[in-house]
């Protein structure tokens, strides 16, 4: 995958947001997404982001989860 398309890929799992890039990923990956190429960076996007998840203190987690609501 060229840095371009990987910018782009990375940018829409962004617009999409975590929990439907993990729905789309766990669904059908290849329909949704793209091919494995795709698949890995979703992985590896969703695996960052969950890092980030637990860098946080706990209270901003929980305010941001308020705000969703």
């Amino acid at each position: 995958m060229e840095d371009i398309d990987r910018q782009r890929t990375l940018e829409y799992f962004e617009r999409l947001g975590k929990e439907r890039v993990r729905l789309y990923a766990a669904i059908d990956c290849e329909r949704f997404l793209g091919g494995w190429q795709v698949r890995e960076l979703a992985d590896q996007w969703l695996a960052g982001q969950d890092g980030d998840n637990r860098a946080r203190p706990l209270w901003r987690r929980l305010l941001r989860r308020q705000r969703q609501s």
